[in-house]
């Protein structure tokens, strides 16, 4: 099954709150062209995390996941990733071996914190 895009997402999301295209841009303070462009994938860039965040509130969603769909990494995990060698290769290894982020996080509850 393919994933959601991004733009599909948010479209689904405002659409089933039945919020309109321009009434959602006014709430985001954001134009209605910019939100179209977003929802129909036609950006060169993602848009800014603090658009996602906002999109994330208004829309009840995870803003995560937004900011993962929009190939964006959140701040705080990209500064574990650059200062922490071994957890990218942790990561990795992980992926290589077929495991997923739910595998993981189960191995962690199983195991217990440090």
């Amino acid at each position: 099954m393919q994933r959601e895009q991004l733009g599909e997402r948010i479209k689904r999301l405002r659409r089933g709150l039945e919020l309109g295209l321009r009434e959602t841009a006014t709430k985001l303070g954001i134009s209605a062209s910019y939100l179209s462009q977003i929802e129909t994938g036609q950006l060169k860039t993602p848009p800014a995390p603090k658009v996602l965040e906002d999109l994330a509130k208004l829309l009840g969603d995870n803003f995560d996941t937004l900011l993962l769909l929009a190939g964006r990494v959140p701040e705080d995990i990209s500064v574990k990733l650059v200062s922490d060698h071994v957890l990218t290769t942790f990561l990795r290894t992980a992926g290589e071996q077929g495991y997923s982020g739910e595998d993981l996080m189960d191995l962690l509850a199983q195991n217990g914190r440090k």
